[in-house]
């Protein structure tokens, strides 16, 4: 079966993106997540502005920026009271709104005038993924593991060199359904053969997705397009990530709606029939759950973990806990351990350590749909205002946020700043690519998630793949243009390592380990207060030239890049003889292996082989491995010699000049 997730080929990553992406992922993945800036999208105006809902069009909009790395997807969901069930359509499809079951549309009703699509199906949604050899729940641990050997890059989206681990398989990702999940499979069985009904009954939304759209006013719509369209794209793009070198932490947020009447399809006033709600089997929560349920991270999942920290987040089996810096810890009454009343995991235990990939949420609601039972998705989704803030900005011309900024000069204490799941869709003049992006920047960098609402230069994610890349990589908030520079060449060089160059706004840039330079410093447990070494050297020596309470270090947010360069220019203007190129060394470099940037002097890159005891990394160092393969050639050539006399004896003949000699048969 086609998978959903279906990215145009123009959407691939080059070299140097993909390996920014990935130190910037890494460097964060123990920063809580909600202080961690994540680019985000509204679908509706970036995929259905032209008011086309229609399956195909909607895979290929979603897997194109999955694929170009928008972690946060806000969602428009309607309830189509008419046919009791969820839409992305902002129109009901049926006159029948007074009708007390879900109404049969697998056909084209007589009052629906249908246009045919303009684009092509290019995937198969499904709702269940059922082993054939097995139906029972298996939940997923771990993700798989990338091996990489000491002289392969860390490239991996052509091949990836992936493990599947003792406690994980393909097969029980396969097998890893709900009971949900397992009906909605045998529905999907009827709906092939002619269940028109259960095809389009949401609460078993296995149906062949339409790419007839009807015509209502000005909208076009299938009638399959709901919850499903989303999640099934998702979960696809899930399993063809699965590996902790591909794998990326989605957001989703559904803003819950009432569907305009059928006959007045711009009417966003029409109440809601208290009686036509949404009920068991049809919450948000249960179409979720019958798709995303093995990736979803919960809202029981936080209440446990965080009743009890060292059994969750800092138990003593956990090697990358999160940065304890950023939340509130206090001690629990029996004196056994910690809690925190409001903190929040790092993707190095969500994604890395529970292989869950995706957090879900209630973004605003209609007033229509107040009356909708939130307490029923209590234990699967966030409720309003629980994963995004609303951060009221302000940008000048160029982009610049001249308001609302969460960066405050000369306060570095964290519940002064409180970028806690601060976001905002405050990007202008969408005509403009250097604008947009300047202001994603730097919305970024004050700590809010620039959420975009608006179509790039006026056209959809579908048709314009490439404006959005570039809107991707011209957002990244660590790495200069073109960087990490050593992705470009095969050359072997001692460029593995990296400064923050403030002649370039303090962008990273990949320079020469031998090199001397000053070394950017972080005082230990205050995520943003920087500063600078008094003394040059290499990048070997940087854990040595930090003061006292101060540690080489990397910033692991746009907002700590932020304060860093603040701090970077407070040092220089303190200077009376700096003349030197102001570039200060960052703790991070890919010196173990190539394009695999990690941070620390001595730190090993996390996607090598493990020895053979299993017990730690394997570091070949090339000096040793070179000698070793010298050898081994050597003793193979020998046992070669050796077998091939033995092998190849011939009688003896008698020589031209009388000699005995061995020869092959002429």
């Amino acid at each position: 079966m086609d998978s959903s997730y279906a990215p145009d080929p123009s959407t691939a990553l080059s070299l140097t993106l993909y390996t920014a992406l990935l130190s910037q992922r890494d460097v964060a993945s123990r920063i809580p997540i909600n202080y961690v800036t994540a680019p985000g999208v509204d679908l509706t105006p970036v995929c259905f502005s032209d008011r086309r809902y229609e399956d195909a069009a909607a895979q290929q909009c979603l897997s194109n920026l999955l694929a170009l790395g928008f972690h946060r997807l806000v969602v428009d969901l309607y309830w189509d009271q008419s046919r009791q069930t969820w839409s992305l359509c902002p129109v009901e499809l049926s006159t029948q709104g007074n009708s007390t079951s879900p109404i049969n549309t697998g056909g084209n009703p007589s009052s629906l005038s249908t246009s045919s699509s303009s684009t092509s199906s290019s995937a198969t949604l499904t709702q269940a993924k059922v082993s054939v050899d097995t139906a029972e729940l298996s939940k997923r641990r771990v993700l798989r593991s990338s091996l990489i050997s000491a002289n392969d890059d860390v490239h991996q989206w052509g091949e990836v060199h992936a493990r599947q681990t003792s406690e994980y398989s393909s097969e029980s990702a396969a097998a890893s359904i709900t009971n949900a999940a397992l009906t909605a499979a045998t529905l999907a069985s009827d709906a092939s053969s002619g269940s028109s009904s259960a095809a389009m009954s949401q609460t078993s939304s296995a149906a062949q997705p339409s790419q007839t759209g009807h015509q209502i006013g000005n909208y076009s719509c299938t009638e399959s397009i709901g919850i499903s369209t989303i999640t099934n794209v998702l979960a696809d793009y899930f399993q063809a990530t699965e590996n902790d070198l591909n794998a990326t932490f989605k957001y989703l947020e559904f803003n819950v709606r009432l569907a305009a009447p059928f006959d007045d399809p711009m009417d966003s006033t029409n109440p809601a029939d208290p009686d036509r709600l949404p009920t068991y089997g049809n919450y948000i929560s249960d179409l979720i759950n019958s798709t995303l349920s093995s990736f979803l991270y919960t809202p029981a999942a936080l209440r446990s973990e965080r009743a009890n920290l060292n059994q969750s987040w800092f138990s003593r089996d956990v090697e990358n806990p999160p940065v304890v810096d950023y939340m509130t810890t206090i001690p629990l009454d029996d004196g056994s351990g910690l809690y925190t009343p409001n903190g929040w995991p790092s993707e190095s235990i969500i994604m890395f350590l529970r292989a869950l990939r995706v957090i879900a949420g209630i973004g605003s609601v209609d007033s229509q749909m107040q009356q909708y039972d939130f307490g029923a998705d209590a234990d699967t989704m966030f409720l309003p205002g629980s994963i995004s803030r609303d951060v009221s900005t302000t940008q000048s011309s160029d982009g610049t946020v001249t308001g609302g900024c969460l960066y405050q000069p000369g306060n570095t204490t964290l519940s002064a700043v409180n970028s806690s799941w601060a976001i905002s869709n405050s990007l202008p003049n969408m005509t403009s690519l250097n604008t947009t992006v300047h202001a994603a920047l730097d919305l970024s960098s004050c700590g809010i998630s620039p959420i975009l609402d608006k179509p790039l230069l006026g056209s959809l994610a579908i048709g314009n793949s490439t404006t959005y890349r570039r809107y991707a990589r011209e957002s990244i908030w660590g790495w200069g243009a073109d960087e990490p520079s050593d992705s470009l060449t095969t050359a072997t060089t001692s460029r593995h390592c990296a400064v923050a160059n403030l002649t370039n706004n303090g962008l990273w840039e990949v320079a020469d380990c031998t090199d001397e330079n000053h070394f950017i410093c972080r005082r230990n447990n205050s995520p943003y207060e920087f500063d600078v070494s008094d003394d040059k050297g290499r990048y070997y020596q940087g854990d040595e030239a930090c003061d006292e309470d101060f540690s080489f270090a990397v910033p692991r947010t746009a907002l700590e890049n932020r304060y860093m360069i603040a701090g970077m220019r407070d040092w220089v203007a303190r200077q009376t003889d700096f003349d030197d190129a102001p570039a200060f060394w960052l703790s991070i470099n890919d010196i173990d292996t190539k394009d695999c940037w990690v941070s620390g002097v001595d730190a090993t890159c996390p996607y090598r082989d493990d020895d053979r005891d299993g017990s730690k990394r394997t570091v070949v160092i090339p000096t040793v491995a070179g000698v070793i393969v010298l050898l081994l050639a050597i003793l193979t050539i020998l046992v070669k010699c050796a077998a091939n006399r033995r092998n190849t004896r011939r009688r003896l003949k008698r020589g031209e000049g009388g000699w005995d000699y061995e020869g092959v048969p002429s």
